[in-house]
């Protein structure tokens, strides 16, 4: 996906809720440079966003059941790369099941001439 600088942009992780199976953990991560930072996670004991310069930037749907899309607003161009949403769930009989899908986010500057640039001058 991509987005605008100082705009906002949506990740998208959804899946189908299954009887039996309850979300453990979310966790969404962010890989630049060959390096990969947890940016959210959501456990039994909330959300936390654990990369300081995402602080009140990043958000997660609380009460829509399959949908753990990352919101990221405010986009700065550091925030492009490779972002992983990575989803456990527990199941009734205490097997674990982790699966993950990954985003690239590309962060642009676009370039917005005011229209009247382009006016030519009346004679």
């Amino acid at each position: 996906v991509s987005g605008t600088w100082l705009g906002s942009t949506t990740l998208p992780c959804t899946y189908v809720p299954s009887e039996g199976f309850t979300e453990q953990t979310l966790r969404w991560s962010l890989e630049r440079d060959s390096s990969t930072s947890t940016v959210f996670r959501r456990d039994d004991s909330g959300d936390h966003i654990l990369l300081s310069r995402f602080r009140d930037r990043v958000s997660v749907p609380k009460h829509s059941p399959g949908n753990v899309s990352l919101l990221i607003e405010n986009l700065e161009m550091p925030d492009s790369g490779h972002y992983t949403c990575q989803v456990t769930w527990r199941s009734t009989n205490n097997s674990w099941i982790t699966r993950e899908v990954t985003t690239t986010v590309k962060v642009v500057k676009e370039i917005n001439l005011p229209s009247s640039h382009w006016e030519l001058p009346s004679s």
